[in-house]
């Protein structure tokens, strides 16, 4: 829940952001549409349910899809794409009203660069990218991109290891449609403290900048990932969907709000075990009221948890691999985040 946290507005700096590179590094984006995944069903014991793409993709290996496509580049936020499906077994996300932000309209907008914050007295640092052709009074989709534990904001930004492209490989999938921000840890970790960094920073963002208040997202890798499930634990009532890569729930997880959710876990991760990002998964199916079936996998493995809330899907992308982003993670996230 959003709180009263008290912020000083950012100023543009420049600054160099240096990091280590771990050992895993994740693969180049592949496979996966913009429109949205392909029915999904039965990966890593689980029984089957479905989610199908837009776009016109139809579903594919059984199981019914909800036909949901992502938002086209260039329509007003909210309208989603024609897909194919059935009968929306998997959950259904949909387009709804955009709720535009204080600053849509505001005078002197920042331009792309790296900001400071001072939040409960500490001085705090992200890195913003606007889409080109910015429109101030366009209310776009808000993306806040985490990095894992032994990387930087700007390796985010710039798309270095371990991601597939800048923002984890999402950014070129949005097509100009939206706000991209990735935070700086204090040291090299996120812990729940940083919640108050996170709502001021949204806050400064929507004071600031056009935003959808009705379509913030949170994405991450690793440690990013456990930050990006703290916010769903936490925030669902200000974070429309996430999508953990490589995750596990950090302490407890006492949040009821729905929230959609999205993951991939390599199925061989040495660093958090699979089992941990499965719990994480079980959690949030659980708190958006999914019964435990899914439908048949897509062309990446992905499956799509069957009775969810209306608008609060769940799908869950084991892979081979070890503790990386999967090959996938830029068009499949997108495919998600866009269908709202």
């Amino acid at each position: 829940m959003r709180g009263s946290v008290t912020f000083g507005l950012g100023q543009a700096v420049v600054v160099a952001i240096a990091g280590s590179l771990a050992a895993a590094c994740g693969g180049g984006a592949a496979g996966g549409g913009t429109g949205g995944n392909a029915g999904a069903a039965a990966g890593s014991g689980d029984a089957a349910g479905g989610m199908s793409g837009g776009a016109g993709q139809s579903a594919t290996g059984g199981g019914a899809g909800f036909g949901i496509g992502g938002a086209s580049a260039g329509a007003t936020t909210g309208q989603a794409g024609a897909g194919s499906g059935g009968s929306p077994t998997g959950g259904s996300g949909g387009a709804g009203a955009a709720r535009p932000s204080a600053g849509c309209g505001a005078a002197n907008p920042p331009a792309s660069g790296t900001y400071l914050l001072t939040v409960d007295g500490a001085q705090r640092e992200y890195i913003l990218t606007l889409p080109d052709g910015y429109d101030g009074t366009h209310p776009y989709r808000l993306v806040l991109a985490f990095h894992g534990h032994m990387y930087t904001a700007a390796s985010v930004a710039d798309g270095g290891p371990p991601g597939s492209g800048p923002y984890y490989g999402i950014q070129s999938e949005s097509s100009n449609s939206t706000i991209f921000v990735a935070p700086q840890a204090i040291g090299s970790g996120w812990s729940a403290s940083d919640l108050d960094f996170v709502n001021a920073m949204v806050g400064q963002l929507e004071a600031q900048l056009c935003v959808d208040e009705a379509r913030i997202f949170a994405t991450g890798f690793s440690m990013g990932a456990i930050m990006t499930i703290t916010i769903g634990c936490g925030e669902g009532d200000v974070f429309r969907a996430i999508a953990a890569m490589s995750g596990e729930i950090s302490g407890s997880c006492s949040g009821n709000h729905p929230i959609a959710y999205w993951a991939s876990h390599g199925m061989s991760d040495p660093t958090i075990a699979f089992a941990d990002g499965a719990a994480a998964r079980d959690k949030f199916a659980s708190i958006d009221g999914c019964a435990s079936t899914t439908g048949a996998p897509d062309a990446n493995g992905c499956v799509a948890y069957q009775g969810c809330a209306a608008g609060e899907p769940v799908v869950w992308c084991p892979f081979d691999g070890v503790h990386e982003p999967p090959p996938f993670a830029g068009p499949a996230i997108w495919s998600f985040l866009s269908q709202f």
